[in-house]
C-alpha cells in the first residue's frame, strides 16, 4: 500500500511519528498527509538515498523502520533525549534568548500580554490559542523531540494544553522553565 498527499488514519499517524522519532519536523501528530509532510518524506528520501517521490513505498517504510530501530537499539540516544527526571539543570537560553533545548518538563508563560499558541512551528502557521502571563505549561508527551525550528531557524517549544498540541516561542521573552 502507498501512502500519498491527501491520505488520512492511522497510517498517517504512524509514519509521522518515525519521521518525528528520527528528529524531523512534521508539525502536528494526526494531521493528513499534507504538503508539509510530504516535503518531509522526501527530505528523508534524499538523505537515505532513496528514489525521491514524497510518497511512502514499501522501500521508504523499510528504511524508516529500520532508521527507527538504529535510534531505539542505540544507548546513547535513549539516554540523552527526552525529559527525564536526571535532568537536573533547567536548560539555559543562548545569546539571543533562545532555548535550543527544550526537555524540560514544565514551562512558565512570562511575557508582558498573551503568548501565540500555534498550530505549528512558525509564524505562518495559524494561532490555536492565546496563554496569558503565568500560564503553566507541560511538554506534549508524545513528542521526544520537544523543539522544532522554523523555516528561518527559530526555535518553537511543543507544549501540551488541555490535552492538544501547541507550538510556542522557544525564547526567554515568552517562556521560563519552571524550577
Amino acid at each position: 500500500m502507498i501512502l500519498k498527499r491527501g491520505a488520512l488514519g492511522a497510517k498517517v499517524r504512524e509514519i509521522q511519528y518515525q519521521l518525528e522519532r528520527l528528529g524531523y519536523n512534521i508539525g502536528r501528530f494526526g494531521m493528513p498527509f499534507d504538503e508539509q509532510l510530504e516535503a518531509t518524506i522526501k527530505a528523508f528520501q534524499e538523505e537515505m538515498e532513496l528514489a525521491i517521490d514524497g510518497m511512502i513505498g514499501e522501500a521508504t517504510r523499510l528504511k524508516l523502520q529500520e532508521a527507527v530501530a538504529a535510534i531505539e537499539n542505540s544507548t546513547d540516544v535513549n539516554q540523552n533525549s527526552g525529559y527525564s527526571a536526571e535532568n537536573k539543570l533547567p536548560p539555559v537560553p543562548n545569546e539571543l534568548g533562545d532555548f535550543i533545548q527544550g526537555n524540560w518538563e514544565q514551562w512558565r508563560v512570562t511575557c508582558s500580554k498573551t503568548l501565540n499558541a500555534r498550530s505549528g512551528p512558525g509564524f505562518n502557521y495559524s494561532i490555536d490559542m492565546t496563554f496569558p502571563s503565568g500560564t503553566m505549561l507541560m511538554l506534549h508527551p508524545e513528542y521526544r523531540y520537544p523543539i522544532k525550528f522554523d523555516s528561518v531557524g527559530k526555535p518553537w517549544l511543543v507544549v501540551s494544553y488541555q490535552g492538544g498540541a501547541f507550538f510556542i516561542r522557544a525564547n526567554q521573552r515568552f517562556i521560563e522553565p519552571v524550577v
